[in-house]
């Protein structure tokens, strides 16, 4: 699209992404007055989420200025929004279960979801990759890290 056709005046796209990272960091530097930030020598609790907020701050900024030369937010086209959604109920869906069913359960069941039916890959790779990922990632996050997990109604 050439300077003559793009329409004038509105938000651009990037302009509007830059803006909600800036919301973000906003938030998350107000979530973050709880937490004493200490000083430089004696950094707080609130010390590192304060600094990550304050560059997603600036970040954001500097991406809602310079997105002026971006596409119009009205003429954009999404082709993909229904899998996005797909997506994230699946992601909230699993979030729900995780405590009822358990950890593993739980990942396995939405990595069979994504690598089944998303993505519509062979049954032995999506097997595959289901029990080997929920059991790995138990046994680094719950086992050698110490996490406690949920364990579901039959204890696994």
């Amino acid at each position: 699209m050439t300077e003559s056709q793009r329409p004038q005046g509105g938000l651009r796209s990037d302009q509007v992404s830059g803006l909600i990272l800036s919301a973000l960091a906003l938030y998350v530097g107000w979530l973050n007055r709880e937490f004493p930030v200490g000083t430089l020598a004696e950094p707080g609790p609130g010390y590192v989420p304060m600094l990550l907020a304050i560059g997603l701050g600036l970040i954001g900024l500097l991406i809602a200025v310079l997105g002026s030369r971006s596409s119009a937010l009205s003429g954009m086209v999404w082709p993909e929004a229904i899998r996005a959604l797909v997506i994230m109920t699946a992601c909230v869906l699993a979030t729900l279960a995780l405590e009822r069913i358990g950890y593993r359960i739980t990942v396995a069941a939405l990595l069979v979801f994504f690598f089944g039916v998303v993505e519509r890959k062979s049954w032995w790779m999506t097997a595959t990759v289901a029990v080997a990922f929920s059991l790995a990632s138990h046994y680094v996050v719950g086992v050698l890290l110490k996490v406690p997990l949920p364990r579901g109604p039959w204890g696994f």
